[in-house]
């Protein structure tokens, strides 16, 4: 029993605490909106950004098989782009546990050959959503924006599954929308609204315009 009784005082104790500090945590936050960092600090928080967790990552980071290691290789200009890089890096996007902080890490470089080989795969398929996605990753590091916007362009233009069109059309908006592109209207210029793809455009800004935020805007 005194075993028992021990441990619900530790558990109280342990509560009480946790409260003081989340209320204590609170007012940090309300008291010093300019300042908080420091003041988290000064009661033992050791504050770090997001980007600073991922750069740790990144600089830890090491290939972890054959493919991942052939995949630096290419990256850090030791051969040529060829079927064998694309084919490897496709693979690594596909697999079960990629190496992500291995690869952002060129991304956050701007890498010229990771871009050549994002460009290389387009080529050969201009409609894979996850090479459209990546490209417009690496203009987040690097403006890009015209070869992009040639880009999720001629998808549109080749995509005949309409689904997979839509999904398109939205990551074109949300790729191009910081760069102040009207992407919307340039699809509407293309596909009339009276042919298939117009309809489904006129669906996505529907949609766009329901799931945006309340203090976000779309144009039209």
């Amino acid at each position: 029993m005194t075993g028992e009784k021990d441990k619900n005082s530790l558990d109280e104790y342990r509560k009480i605490k946790s409260e003081m500090l989340f209320d204590k945590v609170n007012k940090i936050f309300r008291e010093n909106p300019d300042n908080y960092i420091q003041k988290l600090e000064e009661i033992g928080f050791d504050y770090h950004e997001e980007e600073d967790y991922e750069k740790i990552e990144e600089d830890d980071a090491t290939p972890q098989n054959d493919r991942q290691e052939y995949l630096v290789a290419y990256f850090d200009g030791k051969h040529e782009l060829c079927e064998k890089t694309l084919r490897a890096f496709l693979q690594e996007h596909e697999s079960a546990h990629p190496n992500y902080p291995l690869i952002r890490k060129y991304f956050k470089a701007a890498n010229q050959r990771l871009k050549d080989l994002l460009l290389f795969g387009l080529d050969q398929d201009p409609i894979n959503i996850d090479l459209l996605n990546d490209l417009s990753f690496f203009h987040e590091f690097r403006n890009i924006l015209e070869e992009l916007v040639n880009r999720f362009i001629s998808a549109c233009r080749q995509e005949k599954n309409l689904l997979n069109f839509s999904e398109i059309v939205q990551d074109f908006y949300y790729a191009t929308e910081p760069d102040s592109y009207d992407a919307l209207s340039k699809l509407k210029e293309l596909f009339p609204p009276d042919t298939e793809k117009g309809e489904n455009i006129e669906f996505v800004v529907v949609e766009l315009l329901r799931n945006r935020n309340e203090s976000g805007h779309i144009e039209f």
